[in-house]
């Protein structure tokens, strides 16, 4: 509004007031806008000039914010009557009144009441918002905690500076059990000699999002090594960035590796000695075939020759008794030269077994259990549990607690 000296309103801006009180042009603008004084006077002691005054508005309509403007040279109520026309507000070309060329200049005021409702639910929408954001980062700041502190691997933040701003207690644990402290030191400190270039180049060229792993050697504070499995992230915050680092301790892994080399060294010595045993095996089978085609050549075959020749009965039935007789010979010695000779009757069962059988035997009595039998044979496990149970049955040990190894280890028909 534009009031004279005396405070009555000459005009009434756009806006600022409801248009009901447009119409009061030219009353006083302590009346329109309804404050409690009563003068001039009063209002310009109760809301001084070029002040920002919070006043309540009429109706309980909230409040407004009251400025008064003094302008000088603007003319008294005498000298300025009320125009017909003036309008509830002035255009966009013209402004105020002009004032008669010959009027005085007195002090004369511009009075802006702002409407402080809107301003009000704005605030409260951003104290809302403000509170909500407020309450999940403290959600978020807890929950982060509660990770940070209860995970079972070491953690370490860091920032540009490659120093070590927070460390978990677990990383604690590991780097740090004399509680010299990790906050403060760099973390490439943390590490072995040889690592620490690593660690630094990828801290410097890992870019925002990047993920790093790697296996290296951590220092505890009394030059015992600790080997760990470094997980690393870069997290680009407004204004700064943040390392997010894991180390898993590995001792329980590289522990376990190490028994597995050592376990894996001892198999392939026993399985080095199978195999030579298997050679000297087929050595020795091959000695005993020469030896047997030996005594069939010099022996058996002349007598089988001789006996079907043979017209006498008699003379056929003595050659065939003793063909008989060197077979026999044969199978209780084990070999044409009467060497290894057997004293048990039990020889004559291996009659029965079959050469694959035979081998089987072997093995079995040299202490290879069923598995080996099978990997050294190059034939299933089915098979060979197959060739347990003839064995058994044509030993007949079938029905008998006597274990075939126990039974085999007794009797050295097979050296």
């Amino acid at each position: 509004m534009f009031a004279d000296a005396a405070g009555g309103v000459l005009s009434v801006g756009q806006g600022g007031v409801e248009d009901s009180s447009r119409e009061s042009a030219g009353g006083t603008f302590w009346d329109i806008l309804k404050l409690p004084v009563r003068s001039l006077e009063q209002a310009l002691e109760r809301f001084p000039p070029g002040r920002v005054h919070e006043v309540h508005a009429p109706g309980g309509k909230g409040t407004f914010a009251l400025r008064i403007i003094a302008l000088p040279g603007c003319p008294s109520p005498l000298e300025s009557q009320p125009r017909p026309d003036i309008h509830a507000g002035p255009s966009a070309e013209s402004g105020p009144p002009p004032r008669p060329a010959s009027a005085s200049t007195r002090p004369a005021y511009v009075i802006i009441a702002t409407d402080n409702r809107p301003i009000v639910q704005l605030r409260e929408i951003y104290k809302e918002r403000i509170g909500e954001n407020i309450q999940a980062l403290e959600n978020s700041i807890h929950l982060f905690g509660a990770m940070f502190d209860g995970v079972q691997d070491a953690m370490l933040l860091l920032a540009q500076d490659r120093v070590v701003h927070a460390a978990n207690p677990r990383a604690a644990k590991l780097l740090d059990p004399r509680g010299d402290g990790l906050v403060g030191r760099s973390v490439t400190t943390l590490f072995q000699v040889e690592d620490r270039e690593v660690i630094a180049e990828k801290l410097a060229r890992i870019k925002d999002g990047g993920r790093w792993t790697s296996r290296r050697t951590c220092l505890r504070p009394d030059g015992d090594t600790l080997p760990v499995e470094v997980a690393l992230w870069r997290i680009d915050l407004q204004g700064f960035t943040l390392y997010h680092m894991v180390l898993r301790d590995l001792t329980a892994q590289a522990l376990l590796e190490k028994g597995l080399r050592r376990k894996r060294a001892e198999v392939e010595g026993m399985s080095l000695a199978l195999r030579n045993v298997v050679r000297s095996t087929e050595k020795e089978k091959e000695q005993v075939r020469e030896a047997m085609l030996r005594e069939v050549r010099a022996a058996i075959l002349p007598a089988v020759e001789r006996m079907a020749r043979e017209e006498s009965p008699e003379l056929r039935s003595a050659l065939k008794v003793m063909i008989e007789e060197r077979i026999t010979a044969f199978s209780e010695s084990g070999s044409a030269d009467g060497l290894n000779a057997q004293t048990d009757a039990s020889a004559n069962l291996l009659l029965k077994l079959t050469p694959r059988e035979i081998e089987v035997c072997r093995l079995i009595r040299m202490g290879a259990g069923t598995q080996q039998v099978a990997e050294l044979l190059n034939t299933s496990f089915d098979t060979i549990q197959t060739h347990r149970k003839n064995i058994r049955r044509k030993l007949a040990l079938k029905g008998r607690r006597v274990s075939l190894s126990s039974f085999l280890q007794q009797h050295n028909f097979f050296e």
